[in-house]
């Protein structure tokens, strides 16, 4: 297929970069350069609506504000993040929130680098799984790809910590199992200096590695217990906390029964295609674990290296994960788990076995309603402009979520 070619995407992303980002995916995995990538990731950044109903995207552009005209100095961040009495673990926000604010309060800075940062992971990890797909883009391989990509999408820098470091930790997990590089290792451990929660990950990823022994089929049995059983009592949480070193226990808040209350709210607020969605994806990735071990394990068809690593990997995490969703926020974890069972399941299709037409169907209408669920999600951050705006455009003026105005069909 042809390359991209440099000077017309340039023009393009000047013009409109919507339609650069068409001129790019079109032969995705050939254009594996990371720069234009990072030119959209950038526009993104540039065209993303800050949250104003408390999300966590409207205290970073209040802190970036508040630092500039206060002139807070590295030593006053850092005393908040922690002193005594902070309630940080992690670094990567308050620093780069801190330096920009050396030199502007403009918050349109400050997230086109959070999605920078963001799109260099994200896109390099689509592009190195892409490159081991060796059957054609489309049907049910094309929407688990765009499922993948849509399970952490760039969106998510409205939560830039938590979602930053699951993109980070991801692609050290790809670098390390997919491309065979130990420096996967460096990007195992760096997302808990943007989110304190990926230690869990970190430690689990270790505590996997050392399993004497990691039998798929009794892995399957945990796994298949915890998706129908699996819960933690929230008090014998709570008193492990206690246990832990103070700069942790100072998390606790996430198990409070204040905190319980409001997620439940949320929860109740949510309109029903929220929860259909919801339990869809459960059930999709649940379908493709069963898929996976009925053609790979028990028919014993695969005998692919990267599945027999990977899938043990992924009945680990997600047992972790089932158990882990009964916590508050503790559902978070379910996207690192299912970002690595979709990646076997596209290293799967390469063997272009035959599933019913049943199971195809359903799989695939399954799977077109999360898509579009998730799409509708992000429409939430960005605004008309995004779509017909360009990068001086969108320098100078203020959007709104263009969700406003398609939602009623939702």
């Amino acid at each position: 297929m042809k390359q991209l070619d440099k000077k017309t995407f340039l023009a393009l992303w000047l013009f409109n970069p919507f339609i650069s980002a068409i001129y790019v995916f079109r032969n995705f995995k050939e254009n594996v350069h990371i720069a234009p990538y990072l030119l959209l990731s950038f526009f993104f950044g540039l065209s993303f609506v800050v949250s104003t109903t408390g999300g966590d995207s409207e205290r970073y552009a209040a802190e970036l504000v508040r630092y500039h005209q206060d002139s807070v100095s590295l030593v006053q961040v850092l005393d908040e993040a922690y002193g005594e009495g902070g309630s940080k673990l992690d670094i990567y926000q308050p620093f780069l929130t801190w330096f920009v604010s050396i030199f502007t309060e403009n918050t349109k800075i400050l997230f086109s680098i959070f999605a920078v940062v963001f799109g260099y992971f994200w896109f390099k990890t689509l592009i190195i799984i892409r490159s081991h797909i060796n059957i054609p883009l489309k049907g049910i391989a094309l929407l688990t790809f765009i499922l993948l990509a849509l399970t952490n999408p760039i969106w998510q820098i409205n939560g830039v910590r938590m979602w930053t470091a699951v993109a980070v930790f991801f692609y050290g997990i790809v670098l390390i199992h997919l491309k065979k590089e130990k420096k996967g290792w460096f990007f195992l451990v760096l997302p808990v200096f943007i989110h304190f929660s990926l230690i869990a990950s970190l430690g689990l990823y270790i505590a996997y590695t050392l399993l004497p022994s990691k039998n798929t089929t009794i892995l399957l049995i945990i796994f298949i217990a915890s998706f129908f059983l699996g819960q933690l009592d929230l008090n014998f949480v709570r008193e492990t906390f206690a246990l832990l070193p103070g700069m942790i226990q100072s998390k606790e808040a996430y198990l409070g029964e204040e905190y319980v209350e409001v997620l439940s709210e949320k929860k109740a607020d949510h309109a029903l295609h929220f929860l259909l969605a919801g339990i869809l994806q459960k059930y999709i990735f649940f379908s493709m674990v069963i898929i996976i071990y009925y053609y790979g394990v028990f028919k014993r068809n695969l005998l692919d290296k990267n599945l027999k690593i990977f899938f043990p990997m992924a009945l680990f995490f997600l047992s972790f994960s089932n158990i882990a969703s009964s916590v508050p926020s503790g559902g978070r974890f379910a996207v690192l788990s299912n970002l690595i069972l979709m990646t076997i399941f596209l290293l799967f299709l390469n063997y272009n076995v035959k599933l019913t037409r049943s199971i195809n169907f359903l799989l695939r209408i399954t799977m077109v309603f999360v898509i579009v669920f998730l799409i509708r999600t992000g429409m939430e951050s960005v605004g008309p402009f995004f779509f017909i705006g360009n990068p001086i455009l969108n320098w100078l003026i203020v959007d709104s979520p263009i969700i406003e105005f398609i939602k009623s069909p939702f």
